[in-house]
């Protein structure tokens, strides 16, 4: 007989190296596992990262990660899903994993109304958060590759998050814009990125914070539930905890 496992809702992380790392590397906090920590007993947080993958590879992922398309109108058990590509993709032309700008911007396109025909719904109500490609050091990243050249360029990852946030607004998603809560325009972005491009653990930190935000301000009742968290009903909003907490089963409250 086959045991039964109760799945709660989940939360789809999609995207690269970005992704793939986001549950910390040597040990060190990621943006991934801050966002499982805040979801305990409430959300279930899938990483499906793949490093080094450009939105190329991308579009042939989706069918293998989400399934066939449904007609179910019930709606998925995922809460809301992330899209994080860019970073290769915006490696200067002649590197292996270029992408040109209009091509990816029709690649975000394909993925995102791939994803939602698979989610059971075709329109602009399933909560897709598209995170724009983060800002490049560039010597940081030349020096870790032990190169005297570097294959990325930081207003060229600016360009492609800004055909990111075009079509996020086209489809109706949100943004993470990561180049500019990493303070892609400064000199001092360099104290958010370990390597010159992944992020550090002030990096993950703030990518967390960014996406918290996010949630709470344009989708709140799929924030974790919190005391305070009421609306102007008087009704508290967001995922709750699942089952009671053992002072309520002692029955000291």
């Amino acid at each position: 007989m086959r045991a039964s496992l109760h799945i709660r809702p989940a939360i789809v992380l999609f995207g690269d190296s970005l992704t793939q790392q986001g549950f910390g590397v040597d040990g060190k906090i990621g943006w991934a596992s801050l966002l499982a920590a805040a979801y305990t007993r409430r959300a279930d947080v899938l990483n499906r990262g793949f490093s080094g993958y450009n939105t190329n590879h991308a579009v042939d992922l989706v069918p293998k990660l989400f399934g066939p398309v449904t007609p179910d109108e019930n709606g998925s058990n995922i809460l809301f899903c992330t899209v994080f590509f860019g970073a290769n993709d915006a490696a200067l032309p002649g590197e292996p994993q270029h992408v040109p700008v209009e091509q990816y911007a029709d690649n975000l396109r394909t993925i995102v109304k791939s994803i939602r025909e698979r989610c059971c719904t075709s329109s602009k109500s399933f909560p897709i958060i598209i995170m724009t490609p983060p800002p490049v050091d560039e010597a940081a990243w030349a020096a870790w590759q032990n190169d005297a050249v570097c294959d990325r360029n930081n207003q060229v990852a600016f360009e492609y998050g800004a055909q990111a946030k075009i079509v996020a607004d086209e489809l109706g998603c949100s943004v993470v814009d990561t180049w500019d809560l990493l303070d892609g325009s400064l000199e001092e972005r360099s104290k958010y990125l370990g390597d010159g491009i992944h992020l550090n653990e002030d990096g993950n930190r703030l990518v967390f914070g960014g996406i918290m935000d996010l949630v709470k301000e344009r989708h709140p009742d799929l924030a974790p539930m919190e005391d305070d968290s009421d609306d102007d009903t008087g009704c508290l909003r967001g995922i709750a905890s699942e089952e009671k907490t053992w002072r309520e089963l002692c029955g000291l409250e």
